[in-house]
């Protein structure tokens, strides 16, 4: 039997070095942000009971599961907003009106499509709860827009779409509802062999390859303003002048880069109505995913329409590492002295340290043994210490 005492489970790892530093300093700036435009923070148990995560009676095919010794089935932490809504639900002493929560918490989920990617992920993000209109769209899509240039990020695009227009769409289009949820899922599961086959097979050939170049392509105010003008008259007409409110809104807000994409429309179950995604320069994974969801709240036992969207934090964190977009140098020192000298390091370490530098004390035999650790462990200066001074010694 294979002894795994050595191994790390695939999509686990471990994060050190200037990686957790930066992951650290990115969680401070995107939970300061989150919390100077009202939100409270909150932290939710790591497992919940796996009714938490089941909707509609289905259990989602991406939890961790476990058993505990009452012989009840746990799952771990796979998605904020679920625990959120288990939360408000169950929690009498709330005040009424509009709750605004925020956190950052590690997040679990099993992959269903692809391998290689990770199952534990640092998730930040917000739920605006108790408002339903234009306005908490634009400010919560404004909230991760600011997040993002907070943490020095000034390149990527938000994408918004919406569940509704596909929905509206597939209505007036006069696609049955079997035929629909074959839709869904080939667009869900980016599959577009199949969907061009479904919608060949069920639709005229204008109408089926006005819904392939939807999902194949994006635009700006102009694109959305052509679909606009192709579809008055109809239902999803309505869902279109809505999102192109949400764009001029943004727009006044100075909010750049937003492109109309219709092809973001994964669990569709789960959103009603916006939904959006940004990506940063160069990486295919979204650092933000969110969206309107008004019927979730039902499941946990209050009517309450909700907002919001989460936040990977380790995404993030790698891009803003591999792009320099923070600065962590920073002044280390190593002192080495134990012996006669140890109280004088350890007091004169308190002191450098009370001016803002880092000291770490490590005892070693003599200057050069120190040079050699400080150079191998990333010091800038080295610490020769005397009854009533100190020296400094630069690390080449």
């Amino acid at each position: 039997m294979k002894n795994y005492k050595l191994h790390v489970s695939d999509g686990f790892k471990d994060i050190y070095g200037d990686t957790i530093i930066v992951t650290k300093e990115v969680e401070n700036i995107v939970l300061n942000t989150f919390t100077s435009f009202g939100y409270e923070m909150i932290k939710t148990p790591g497992l919940e009971y796996l009714d938490v995560y089941s909707l509609g009676g289905s259990q989602k095919p991406d939890l961790y599961n476990l058993i505990n010794r009452q012989g009840e089935v746990l799952s771990l932490r796979n998605d904020m907003t679920s625990s959120v809504a288990r939360f408000v639900s169950t929690n009498n002493s709330l005040k009424p009106g509009t709750l605004k929560y925020c956190y950052s918490q590690d997040t679990y989920r099993y992959p269903r499509l692809y391998q290689g990617k990770n199952h534990q992920f640092l998730q930040a993000g917000v739920e605006l709860i108790g408002e339903d209109s234009m306005e908490s769209d634009v400010s919560v899509i404004y909230l991760a827009n600011k997040a993002l240039l907070n943490c020095n990020c000034k390149k990527f695009t938000i994408n918004i779409g919406s569940s509704l227009f596909l929905e509206t769409l597939c209505e007036d289009f006069k696609i049955n509802k079997e035929i629909q949820e074959d839709i869904y899922n080939s667009i869900q599961n980016k599959d577009y062999i199949t969907l061009r086959e479904i919608l060949s097979n069920n639709l005229d050939s204008d109408k089926a390859s006005f819904i392939i170049d939807l999902m194949m392509r994006g635009g700006k105010l102009s694109y959305i303003e052509k679909l606009m003008k192709r579809l008055e008259g109809t239902k999803s007409y309505k869902v279109l002048d809505y999102l192109k409110n949400i764009y001029l809104e943004l727009e006044a807000l100075d909010v750049k880069s937003i492109i109309f994409d219709f092809s973001i429309y994964s669990y569709a179950e789960y959103y009603t109505g916006i939904i959006f995604k940004i990506f940063v320069d160069n990486v295919t994974k979204e650092v933000v995913s969110g969206g309107r969801c008004n019927t979730l709240f039902k499941e946990y036992g209050k009517d309450l329409p909700n907002c919001g969207f989460g936040l990977d934090i380790d995404v993030l964190s790698s891009y803003v590492l591999s792009n320099n977009l923070i600065d962590i140098k920073k002044e280390k020192y190593l002192a080495y002295q134990g012996g006669k000298l140890f109280t004088r390091v350890i007091k004169g370490n308190e002191k450098l340290r009370s001016e803002g530098v880092i000291v770490s004390l490590v005892v070693l035999d003599d200057l050069a043994k120190a040079m050699e650790y400080a150079k191998n462990h990333g010091f800038t200066k080295v610490i020769t210490y005397t009854e009533n001074d100190y020296t400094l010694k630069e690390v080449a």
